[in-house]
């Protein structure tokens, strides 16, 4: 499988978490990762899979990740997708679980 890993970072740390699970999937799959800059140019139809990891920053996640899904909504619902938020938020445990996190909420 042809799998697409994006991130949408500010201080590394949600390419570094992309990283570690493009080389958990690399194991049997193929692996692209890039950033949210490169996917904007790039051939959503030739991935099985996607993955979008996005930081938060000042309470919000970047235009350029809203502007990219936004642009791309058709294609990532008719493919196996994923979708995840990194913020200091998530720590507390009332607030860690997609249906409590007020940015993916938001999202």
């Amino acid at each position: 499988m042809d799998n697409l890993i994006i991130y949408s970072t500010t201080d590394g740390q949600t390419k570094k978490i992309c990283e570690s699970i493009g080389s958990t999937l690399g194991d049997q799959n193929n692996v692209e990762i890039i950033n949210i800059n490169q996917a904007i140019n790039t051939d959503l139809d030739k991935y099985d899979k996607i993955i979008i990891g996005a930081s938060i920053r000042y309470g919000k996640h970047s235009n350029k990740l809203f502007n990219f899904v936004k642009k791309n909504k058709t294609i990532l619902h008719l493919k196996k997708s994923a979708f995840f938020s990194v913020n200091v938020v998530a720590r507390k445990e009332e607030k860690s679980s997609p249906n409590t996190n007020p940015y993916v909420i938001k999202f």
